[in-house]
């Protein structure tokens, strides 16, 4: 997702200092490196992921700045108890099967009345002009589920809003964006996710199901090429932890 066109998350924490901060489930990095920019000040900055492959795109990303890299579960994080001020997440709920055990992890190293954001897609109304990156996540985790990987369609926002009722943190705003600017022909981008996809099909060489998904990754790419790419619509929820 093109983050930068979060301006409503990005307009609501310009004036917060997020003191010590983690991103759970950094993935590429993206989200990290739009809420660093987005919060007025930040004292250090640490990301985990449990996918050594994308953890090293990330790492790429931030070579030379002072971002921390850890390879880690979100159900296990190797931090102290209420060492951070502010947490983040994007689009990592519906990686996470334990989802209670994850709020008592966030809970656990986050400092009391301490920021959580969380910010997911929704399942849910998407136009048509959305239909090739659904196309292209239920693709990723379908075959991320071949490989033994947790990886659920995402949640609609009523999924969403009575799991973060289970977490015990305190809402303080919610809100839902679109991504309806930008360029949907963006060459840059459809390679790359079209590169993701190749990638993953790779991943299932040998099996039975290599040249089924080879087809279907091939539908998916020549579609980027004749409709652009627009993502989901998007919530993000504010919290407080107790």
């Amino acid at each position: 997702m093109n983050y930068e066109n979060m301006l409503t998350l990005k307009s609501k924490i310009g004036n917060i200092d997020a003191g010590t901060l983690l991103d759970v489930a950094v993935g590429r990095g993206e989200f990290l490196k739009f809420v660093l920019g987005a919060f007025h000040s930040w004292r250090s900055a640490a990301g985990l992921d449990f996918d050594p492959e994308l953890l090293s795109t990330a790492t790429r990303e931030f070579a030379g700045s002072p971002v921390i890299l850890i390879y880690s579960s979100a159900l296990t994080m190797p931090f102290t108890d209420q060492y951070f001020d502010t947490i983040t997440m994007s689009n990592a709920m519906h990686h996470i099967e334990a989802s209670q055990l994850l709020f008592t992890e966030i809970n656990r190293v986050c400092k009391s009345r301490g920021l959580v954001i969380i910010n997911e897609m929704l399942n849910e109304d998407f136009a048509e002009m959305n239909e090739s990156y659904m196309q292209y996540h239920r693709f990723i985790a379908e075959v991320d589920n071949q490989l033994g990987q947790y990886h659920r369609e995402p949640f609609t926002l009523k999924e969403l809003s009575a799991l973060i009722k289970t977490s015990g943190f305190r809402l303080q705003d919610q809100f839902i964006h679109s991504e309806y600017t930008g360029d949907a022909m963006n060459t840059s981008e459809i390679e790359a996710m079209s590169e993701r996809l190749k990638n993953k099909v790779a991943l299932l060489r040998g099996t039975d199901f290599y040249y089924f998904y080879g087809n279907k990754a091939r539908d998916i790419i020549n579609r980027f090429s004749k409709t652009g790419i627009y993502r989901p619509r998007h919530v993000t929820f504010i919290l407080q932890t107790p």
